[in-house]
């Protein structure tokens, strides 16, 4: 009785060990499913992203060689160096100012339309020992928007939209979309709130369904300055209803096609190029340490806010014409944009400096932009580095200020030695 109760035992407990196997089994099988369908959701975001970056890619090439066969390509004196040796006083103060400031990229200062300074600084890709020019592009950051205004008071004038339009108009399905303009949204003072940061790489068309799921307006904040990036896509957006174009094809045709600017471009087609601009991050300037390349979702995303590329030059000729209103029917359009008789902080894409003129300012992806330019737009300052990482770097190493002082002191001389 004894072994056959023992034997019996024996039975129940391997009965036991097996369920425990075939429990362990289903679990791991289960974990097993579960990485599996997790690597194949990867792969599939991967491909996802990819497919969606070629389109783009491919639809932006296609606007770029239409305004490249359009354009006369000719080279000008902003896309030359120019050594200062009629100032050589003021040269060798600007040679000091930035070297001091460690700064790598491209300097340029005019004066009454006239370049009076234009220099390259270190490298633009140190491991293949390809240095810096004049008509090197660099990412220019929120300095964008600028160009976006320009193109939304293009609209503006030809009838396509009012800047008073409520956004609501364009997007209902956002909350308090009713108590906003498109002109609140031009000076950043909407009270809209909300990222772009999408994990994944959109077509246009999604950034824009994007931006408009995520945006929020505050009621708190309307007729309040709040620099919110969402605020120029969303107007992208609306240009995409009201004209039906893409925003990458109204940039081409309404700025570079007619100011024949022959060195820039868009971070789609440029991170792909084996010349782009490596930018480098670091404890300082000129260290060329963490060399980066801006990842493809957050050139998409940055749409009309911060995905363009430019030489100074180009970047120059362009904000002057911004400023005299020479893209417009009616030039004095550009008053109206910028506000220009007002003391508001921002208006269209600009910051007003003081009563003398306007700058703009980025920072982003290893890279700051900086312009600052008089209200004839016939003076300014443009510094564009391609070595400068806002969390180590700012504001010590900034050179902001620094072309905010050298464009008082040129734009106050009647003459530089």
């Amino acid at each position: 009785m004894f072994q056959l109760g023992e034997r019996e035992l024996n039975k129940r407990n391997l009965g036991h060990w097996l369920i425990l196997l075939v429990i362990i089994c289903g679990i791991g099988g289960a974990v097993y499913g579960m990485h599996r369908l997790d690597a194949n959701d990867k792969q599939e975001v991967t491909a996802t992203n990819r497919k969606h970056a070629k389109q783009s890619r491919q639809a932006i090439k296609t606007d770029a060689a239409q305004s490249k066969a359009q354009r006369a390509g000719k080279v000008t004196t902003f896309d030359k160096k120019h050594s200062g040796k009629k100032t050589p006083l003021f040269t060798a103060q600007v040679n000091r100012t930035l070297k001091a400031k460690r700064f790598v990229g491209t300097a340029l200062i005019v004066k009454n339309d006239k370049v009076v300074y234009q220099k390259a600084f270190g490298y633009s890709n140190a491991a293949k020992k390809r240095k810096n020019k004049v008509t090197t592009q660099y990412l220019i950051n929120s300095i964008q928007k600028s160009l976006t205004g320009q193109l939304v008071m293009r609209a503006a004038q030809a009838g396509q939209l009012q800047l008073s339009d409520r956004l609501s108009q364009y997007y209902p399905k956002i909350k308090n979309a009713d108590k906003i303009t498109i002109r609140q949204m031009l000076d950043m003072m909407g009270g809209v709130t909300g990222d772009v940061a999408p994990a994944t790489t959109l077509t246009e068309k999604q950034v824009y369904q994007y931006a408009q799921k995520n945006a929020k307006i505050n009621p708190k904040k309307i007729n309040h300055f709040d620099y919110q990036p969402i605020s120029y896509v969303l107007l992208a957006g609306i240009l995409n209803q009201v004209t039906h174009e893409s925003y990458y094809k109204l940039f081409y045709q309404q700025l570079v096609t007619p100011l024949d600017l022959n060195h820039t471009s868009f971070g789609q087609l440029w991170r792909s190029s084996p010349k782009r601009t490596i930018s480098y991050g670091g404890d300082k300037p000129g260290l060329y340490q963490e060399a980066h390349t801006p990842a493809a979702n957050d050139m998409a995303a940055q749409l009309a806010t911060g995905n363009a590329t430019m030489s100074t030059g180009d970047l120059f000729r362009a904000e002057r014409a911004i400023i005299q209103g020479k893209l417009l029917a009616t030039p004095a359009g550009a008053q109206v944009l910028h506000q220009a008789t007002t003391d508001l902080h921002y208006t269209g894409g600009m910051y007003h400096y003081d009563q003398t003129g306007y700058y703009g300012h980025g920072m982003g992806d290893y890279y700051e932009s900086t312009f600052v330019m008089s209200k004839n737009g016939r003076t300014g300052v443009i510094f564009l580095s391609n070595s400068f990482e806002k969390k180590t770097m700012f504001p010590k190493w900034s050179t902001e200020q620094t072309a905010m002082d050298l464009f008082q002191e040129i734009n106050t001389a009647k003459k530089l030695k």
